[in-house]
């Protein structure tokens, strides 16, 4: 019986590790055409817009592709660790908030809002930043949490 056990968690062990290793190299992959894809577009964007505007539109494809990065690094981790950690996860969701507050900006930039519009986005924008603060409080405890006591 504890052959079997072994050789199921074995198996699913394998099998686990080989999906982690396809993921990771597709994310990898889609980073990376995504940043060449920004470069090659960068004549375009700085040339088209408002300067403003068009550092906007960089920093979102920026951080876009800084999550792509983080879910990769975070899949590599649980693939040699074989353990899920929660800061990959808190990371992401920051960079995804800031990249959020940013795309809200750039859309008040580029257009003049109705009065309902600036509302929702001022509101929209609160409650980001309350998370950003939550997802930093998590970070800290968390590396407080993992230091040695003594």
């Amino acid at each position: 019986m504890s052959f079997r056990l072994n050789l199921s968690k074995k198996f699913f062990q394998a099998g686990s590790d080989f999906l982690h290793l396809i993921i990771g190299i597709l994310l990898i992959i889609l980073g990376g055409f995504f940043v060449l894809h920004l470069f090659y577009n960068l004549k375009s964007l700085l040339l088209e817009k408002d300067f403003a505007v068009t550092v906007g539109i960089i920093l979102n494809k920026v951080f876009f592709a800084l999550m792509i990065l983080e879910v990769a690094h975070t899949v590599v981790v649980s693939y040699q660790e074989h353990i899920i950690r929660p800061e990959p996860f808190l990371i992401i969701g920051l960079i995804a908030s800031v990249r959020r507050v940013l795309v809200l900006t750039l859309n008040l930039v580029e257009k003049i809002p109705s009065q309902e519009e600036f509302y929702r986005a001022m509101l929209e924008t609160g409650v980001l930043a309350l998370l950003i603060l939550i997802l930093i409080i998590g970070l800290v405890l968390l590396q407080k949490n993992q230091k040695p006591q003594g």
